[in-house]
Order: C-alpha cells, then sequence, then structure tokens
C-alpha cells in the first residue's frame, strides 16, 4: 500500500487518477484487511486525483458492507450460544468467520460466501466508508451516484448510524441536494425570494447562509436584520468550520416548511418536505440566542446558495395562500 501511494504521489493528478483507475474495478471483490485498498483509492482522491473511476462501484460497496454489519449482531446471536461478540479488529476476524460460515450447516438459505462477507463487514465496514465519506463531497461525484443508490446509503447508513459516526456522515451525504430550487417566504413583509441551493451539509449550515443572501437593506426587498458575522459565512463556506465559543453563529430565523413543520438545525435540507413540489421555507424571527458552533459539517464540500430573483408579490401571494400555519411544538421552535 505503501509503495503503491509513494508511485502514485509522484506524478501529480494525472498519475493518481490513473491509480484509482485502476484500482476502481477490483474493489467489489474485495473485504477483510483488503479493503484498505478502498482507503488507499480514497487518498489519492485527497491528493488531486478525480473521483469518478470509483462512482460506480464505491457507494455500492459501502452500502452492502452497511448492509451486512447490521445484521452481524442478530446472526452471531444465533451461532454463538452466548459468547460475546468480538471487536471489531481483524485479529478476531478469523473466530467471527468461522462462527457465521458454521450457520451454513444447519440453517437452509444461507452460503458460505454470503457469511463469510457479512464477518468481514463488522471489521471492513469503516474502511468503504472513509473513502466514500471523501468523494462524496464532490458535487460531480454526487452526481454520478443514481439516486435508488443513494436512497440504500442512507437506509443502511442510519441502520448502523448508532455505531459509526461515520455511518452517521454517510447517511447525511447522500441525502445532500445540488441544483436543487427553494422558495422562502418572509410572512411579516409577505416578501418572497427563489433561490438555488447545492452541497449543503445540514441546516444549520443552511440558516448562516439564508442569513448572508437574505438580510439587508429592506428598501431593495431584502430581510429587516443584522447581517451575520463575516467569519460565520466563512465557516459555513470554505473557511475554518469551527467557530469556537467565543464567536458561535447566532441563528437569526427559526425556521419552517410550506406544511408548518419546523426546520431544526440539526437536521439536512433534503428532509424538508415539499410543498406543490418544492421545498418552502417560512422565516420566523428568532427567540433567544440559539448558538451554533460549526458552520459547516463537511469540510471539504463547498456550498452554494444563489439568490435568483425576488418574488413578484403575485407569486408570493400565491404561496402565502397555500401555507400552513407554524406548529410551535419543538422547543427549540418556541
Amino acid at each position: 500500500m505503501n509503495q503503491l501511494a509513494d508511485t502514485a504521489r509522484e506524478g501529480g493528478p494525472e498519475r493518481l487518477t490513473a491509480a484509482v483507475e485502476a484500482l476502481a474495478p477490483i474493489l467489489v471483490g474485495l473485504g477483510g484487511d483488503f479493503a484498505m485498498t478502498a482507503v488507499l483509492a480514497g487518498a489519492c482522491v485527497e491528493w488531486g486525483a478525480s473521483p469518478m473511476a470509483l462512482a460506480d462501484v464505491l457507494p455500492r460497496r459501502a452500502s452492502e458492507a452497511m448492509m451486512l454489519n447490521e445484521a452481524v449482531p442478530e446472526f452471531w446471536d444465533k451461532a454463538a450460544h452466548g459468547r460475546p461478540l468480538p471487536e471489531p479488529v481483524s485479529a478476531s476476524s478469523p473466530q467471527l468467520v468461522r462462527t457465521l460460515t458454521g450457520l451454513t450447516r444447519w440453517r437452509r438459505g444461507m452460503d458460505k460466501n454470503t457469511m463469510t462477507r457479512m464477518a468481514m463487514s463488522w471489521f471492513d465496514m469503516e474502511d468503504w466508508l472513509k473513502p466514500l465519506i471523501t468523494v462524496m463531497a464532490d458535487a460531480g461525484f454526487r452526481a454520478a451516484v443514481p439516486d435508488d443508490v443513494k436512497a440504500e446509503l442512507r437506509e443502511h447508513a442510519s441502520a448502523v448510524a448508532h455505531r459509526s459516526r461515520r455511518a452517521a456522515w454517510v447517511d447525511a451525504l447522500a441525502a445532500v441536494l445540488d441544483d436543487e430550487p427553494l422558495v422562502v417566504i418572509d410572512p411579516r413583509t409577505r416578501q418572497g425570494y427563489a433561490l438555488t441551493m447545492s452541497g449543503v451539509g445540514d441546516n444549520g449550515q443552511l440558516h448562516i447562509l439564508l442569513a448572508d443572501r437574505l438580510v439587508g437593506d429592506p428598501g431593495q426587498s431584502l430581510v429587516v436584520g443584522d447581517r451575520p458575522s463575516r467569519s460565520w459565512v466563512e465557516a459555513a463556506t470554505d473557511g475554518d468550520p469551527h467557530l469556537g465559543p467565543d464567536d458561535p453563529a447566532i441563528r437569526l430565523f427559526r425556521l419552517f416548511d410550506g406544511r408548518g413543520t419546523y426546520i431544526g438545525p440539526e437536521g439536512v435540507p433534503a428532509d424538508i418536505e415539499p410543498l406543490d413540489g418544492t421545498r418552502v421555507i417560512v422565516l420566523h424571527p428568532p427567540n433567544g440566542n440559539y448558538a451554533l458552533g460549526l458552520g459547516r459539517v463537511f469540510e471539504h464540500m463547498t456550498p452554494t446558495l444563489r439568490l435568483d430573483r425576488i418574488l413578484e408579490p403575485a407569486e408570493t401571494e400565491h404561496w402565502l395562500a397555500r401555507l400552513a400555519p407554524a406548529v410551535e411544538n419543538d422547543l427549540m421552535a418556541e
């Protein structure tokens, strides 16, 4: 691995891309310690390679690893007769493989290859997730992954997120919206805005970006309020994402969707339910100082939130007539 990495890095981006293209086809059949090959491919991308050769294999292989990893405790309980589940380190992999493949001798419908891959997923899942997190920060890569594969990634990642922080990150990355139309309504001034969103990792980041795009001169039909600090905006875009305790970003709005549901800063934009086919955000005044210590979750994913135009009064009234009242039953929404 070290020799491959050193050789790839000697030639710059072209050689790094060639290395990724050479590694991609063999990833499908790898598992266990050999899954480190995927980590090497991800490292090449971090060093400057194009990730596109991995689009057809890495998301599916990571999805499979999470799906199998989820099932390990159940099958271990059936096979191990009360023995504790091994720690997910490769030194204990032979024990897990022997135990799970032993099920194939007396349970119909189970084959040795599947059970071996399941056992390996207990040890190699993180090696598939590491490079996937790297490449999913790239907008072109995200666009190349089919929607059904992204849906599977979210499903399997959410199932194992309680024991893998990286799985939780994969869940969020698979949900990232690109070139997504967004309508924002300010009921206080009866103003509306059409925006386009890409690469926004969570709703906390979206709070900051909305304030940066929309707060301004009311004479120009912008939202009345204090402009967000530049340090907040930089943390949400391409600066150091960590704001720290001395300069947290303060929430300037409470956000609700068009159906009246509160949009918490900890959620993701994809979970904002569309209204008439469009994601709609309704601005409400803040109640208290809700502080955000992190400008963006994914440091290497640069977001865009473009204000395309200010809605005509008739368009705004169209949306206002369809909005449900805000349901303020969340502690942070009150």
